[in-house]
């Protein structure tokens, strides 16, 4: 009888394990396997979402790198979702070598927060 509790705790493990693989497969954590469906949810979602940006990416980016000052360059880019607002979320690396994340409104283009590191002294400012 304890054998085959055994064996059925770890069958349920093992499918609880898999389940939990799909769940962060589809956001993105890993990749399963080449698994593949009929029906694909991650990529339609992400293209409504863009959809809603009035903005593009390199606007946004280019606006991040006005907001830092001159020779700043942004380093990476991406939509996201902060606080149920679309954004973009800018990495920027200013003339003193600081990264800064400027967050940019994605309907609108507006600068709405940016922080910055500060690689010496292993702290961050908000501005």
């Amino acid at each position: 009888m304890v054998a085959v509790l055994t064996v059925t705790a770890s069958l349920i493990a093992g499918i609880l394990q898999e389940a939990s693989a799909q769940t962060q497969s589809s956001t993105g954590a890993f990749t399963l396997r080449n698994l593949t469906g009929s029906v694909q949810i991650f990529p339609s979602k992400s293209q409504i979402i863009q959809t809603k940006a009035s903005v593009s990416l390199s606007t946004a980016a280019t606006t991040a790198e006005k907001s830092v000052g001159p020779n700043s360059h942004a380093t990476s880019a991406h939509i996201s979702i902060v606080n149920g607002y679309l954004v973009y979320r800018v990495h920027v690396i200013d003339a003193n070598n600081n990264i800064h994340r400027v967050i940019v409104d994605a309907g609108n283009g507006k600068v709405l927060s940016t922080i910055q590191f500060s690689l010496g002294h292993g702290s961050f400012h908000v501005m």
